[in-house]
C-alpha cells in the first residue's frame, strides 16, 4: 500500500505505512472524523471509504488497547527529522528554521573561528576554517531547502485535495528556487575560490605571490626582505635576527601579500625596535585566503603604529583595483613616516635582493649620465672595472654613499688622466670651473677648499659642492671622453706664458713664495685660506689667457697632478 497522509480534524500527519495508520486510526479518540489521502485520490475519504478503496478493511477501533499505542509526540521531538521529512506546518518550515539558521550560523561561524585561527593563524588553519564554514552552511542549506520544499508540497497537495489554492506554498518553492540559485552561485564565486586559494596556500607554497628573500647588509647592520609576504617569512626573519644581533634597519621591498603574515611581521619588528626603510616601493595589496574582518585588523594595525585617522580611512577607501600614491608631504603628516632620506646612508636595495643581474647595473649607469655611455663605447674595459665597483659592492650591500663615491672617484681619476688629451676649449672650462669649485668651498669651510684644492681625498668635503658646479663637471666629464685623443704634445707652454701669469698675480698682490706654497708637501692650518686664495686666482688668471696658451698650461698643470 503507498504511502497516506491522515487528517484527526485538527492537523495533517503523514506520510505513513499502513501499520502507522491502523495505530493512528485506532488510538483517535473519534475514528469517525479521520480523513486520508493518498496517491490516486481525488480529495480527501473517510477511513471506511479510503479503505474499502484500497480494497482492505478498516481497522475495528473497539480492538484496539491504548496501552500498546505509541503516545503522539511533542513537536519539539525529533525537530530535524520532522522538518526533513516535511512534517513542521509550512510556516515553522519557512520562516521560523531560516532566522533560527541564521543566527545558528553565526555562532557556528564564529566557533569554528576559536577553533581554527584564533590566537595563530596557520596556513592549514585558514583551510579548516574555510572547508568547515562552508560544509556547515551548505549541510545546514539542504537539510532547510529539502524540508520547506516537502513542507510546501504537502500543504499543495492538502489545498487540492480540499479543492483550495496554494498561493504561499507556491510562492515558497520559488523563493527555494531563487535561494538555491544563490547558493550555487555563493558557491561558484566565494566558496570555492576561498578554499582553492586556501589549499594552495597550505600545500603548495602560495604559488600566487612571488617567493621571498631576506638577506643581511652593510656589515650585518641592515635586512632587506624582498618578494612576497608569505606564511613562514616572519619565522625565518625571527631566526636571521637571532643570528644576526646587529641589524637595526630593516628594508622592504614588497607588493604585499597575506595580512595576517604582514601582522606578525609588524609585530616583531616593533619588539625588536628596529627602523623600516623603503628603497624603492612597498605596496600594500592585500587580498586574499587569509582576508578574515581584514579592514578591521589593518585599521588596528595602523591606530596602533600612530598614523592619522582621516589617513587610514582613505587608504581603506581605496579599492584594490586603484593605487593611491601619497605625497612626501602626507606621509610625514600623518605619521605613516618619521623623516624623508636619500638613502645614502643605507645599503642599496629595492632591486628585489642580491641576484640583481649585471645588464640592471649596466642600463642604470646608462641612463645615470651620457659620461658613461660614451665611456662604454670608447673605453669598455675602464668602464666595466667601474661598473663591476658598484654591482660587486651593492650585492655585498655595502652603503649607496660609499658606493656612489668609488665609482665615481674611480671615474674621475679616468677623467682626469684623459684631460690633457682633450680639445683646448673644454680643458680650459675645467679650468674655469676648478677655480668655481674652490670658490664655494672656500665660502663654507677653508680647509675642505685645500683638501679639494690639493687632491686630498675627502668624501664630505667634495659632497659640499653645489650641485649646479658637479652637474657641470659630469657633463665636462662627456666632453673629456668623447674628444680625447693622442697629440703630437701636451707640453706646449712656454716661459712666456708663465710670466704672464706671475705678473697678474703679483699685480694681485701674490709673492713668489706664495707661489711655492702650492708646490710645498704640506700646508699648516693657518696657511688654508691663503693656498685657497691662491689657488683660485692661479686658474682665473690661467683661463684668461687665450684659449690654445691657457690650454697648454693647463694640460701642463694637470698631467702632472
Amino acid at each position: 500500500m503507498s504511502e497516506s497522509f491522515l487528517w484527526d480534524g485538527e492537523n495533517r500527519r503523514g506520510p505513513m505505512d499502513r501499520t502507522e495508520l491502523d495505530n493512528c486510526v485506532r488510538f483517535h479518540p473519534n475514528p469517525g472524523a479521520v480523513r486520508v489521502w493518498r496517491l490516486g485520490f481525488s480529495d480527501w475519504k473517510p477511513v471506511e471509504e479510503a479503505f474499502d478503496l484500497a480494497g482492505t478493511r478498516a481497522p475495528d477501533a473497539s480492538t484496539f488497547d491504548p496501552s500498546s499505542a505509541s503516545p503522539r509526540r511533542p513537536i519539539y521531538r525529533d525537530f530535524i527529522a520532522r522538518h526533513w521529512r516535511g512534517e513542521l506546518p509550512l510556516w515553522i518550515s519557512y520562516f521560523a528554521i531560516n532566522s533560527l539558521n541564521s543566527l545558528l550560523a553565526i555562532v557556528a561561524v564564529n566557533a569554528i573561528a576559536q577553533v581554527t585561527i584564533e590566537g595563530s593563524v596557520s596556513p592549514t588553519g585558514i583551510l579548516s576554517y574555510y572547508a568547515l564554514t562552508w560544509l556547515f552552511l551548505i549541510s545546514v542549506t539542504i537539510w532547510q531547502v529539502v524540508g520547506t520544499w516537502r513542507s510546501a508540497s504537502r500543504r499543495i497537495a492538502e489545498q487540492k485535495a480540499a479543492g483550495k489554492r496554494a498561493f504561499w506554498a507556491r510562492v515558497a518553492k520559488i523563493m527555494i528556487c531563487f535561494g538555491c540559485l544563490q547558493l550555487a552561485g555563493l558557491l561558484l564565486k566565494t566558496a570555492i575560490p576561498q578554499i582553492s586559494e586556501a589549499a594552495s596556500i597550505a600545500f603548495m607554497n602560495d604559488p600566487d605571490l612571488p617567493p621571498y628573500a631576506i638577506r643581511v647588509m652593510n656589515n650585518g647592520s641592515e635586512a632587506e626582505i624582498t618578494g612576497g609576504i608569505k606564511f613562514g617569512l616572519t619565522s625565518d626573519f625571527e631566526n636571521i635576527l637571532n643570528a644576526s644581533k646587529g641589524v637595526r634597519v630593516v628594508h622592504l621591498d614588497s607588493l604585499g601579500g597575506r595580512l595576517a603574515e604582514g601582522e606578525k611581521l609588524n609585530a616583531l619588528i616593533r619588539s625588536r625596535g628596529l627602523d623600516t626603510y623603503v628603497d624603492a616601493k612597498c605596496l600594500s595589496a592585500f587580498a586574499g585566503a587569509d582576508q578574515i574582518d581584514d579592514h578591521e585588523l589593518e585599521r588596528t594595525i595602523y591606530r596602533a603604529a600612530g598614523i592619522d585617522s582621516a589617513f587610514i580611512d582613505r587608504a581603506m577607501e581605496t579599492r584594490n583595483s586603484d593605487l593611491w600614491r601619497p605625497s612626501e608631504g602626507e606621509l610625514l603628516s600623518a605619521g605613516v613616516v618619521t623623516r624623508i632620506s636619500t638613502g645614502a646612508e643605507f645599503a642599496i636595495s629595492g632591486y628585489g635582493g642580491n641576484n640583481i643581474p649585471r645588464d640592471t647595473w649596466d642600463r642604470g649607469f646608462q641612463k645615470a649620465s651620457p659620461v658613461y655611455r660614451v665611456l662604454k663605447e670608447k673605453y669598455p674595459k675602464t668602464y666595466d672595472e667601474i661598473l663591476d665597483v658598484f654591482a660587486d659592492g651593492a650585492a655585498k650591500g655595502t652603503p649607496q654613499a660609499k658606493l656612489t663615491a668609488q665609482a665615481g672617484s674611480r671615474l674621475a681619476a679616468f677623467v682626469r688622466k684623459l684631460l690633457p688629451y682633450a680639445d683646448d676649449s673644454v680643458v680650459v672650462e675645467f679650468g674655469q670651473l676648478a677655480a668655481d669649485q674652490y670658490r664655494s668651498l672656500q665660502l663654507q669651510d677653508e680647509a675642505a677648499c685645500y683638501k679639494f684644492a690639493a687632491g686630498v681625498d675627502d668624501d664630505a668635503a667634495t659632497a659640499t659642492i653645489p650641485a649646479e658646479l658637479t652637474d657641470r663637471e659630469r657633463a665636462l666629464d662627456e666632453r673629456v671622453v668623447s674628444s680625447a685623443r693622442m697629440r703630437a704634445s701636451t707640453d706646449v707652454a712656454d716661459d712666456s706664458s708663465w710670466d704672464k701669469i706671475r705678473a697678474s698675480l703679483a699685480s694681485r698682490g701674490y709673492s713668489g713664495s706664495d707661489l711655492r706654497l702650492l708646490e710645498a708637501e704640506t700646508v699648516a692650518p693657518s696657511d688654508y685660506a691663503r693656498y685657497c686664495d691662491l689657488s683660485i686666482s692661479l686658474f682665473q688668471e690661467i683661463t684668461k689667457l687665450p684659449s690654445k696658451e691657457a690650454a697648454s698650461v693647463l694640460r701642463k698643470i694637470f698631467s702632472d697632478s
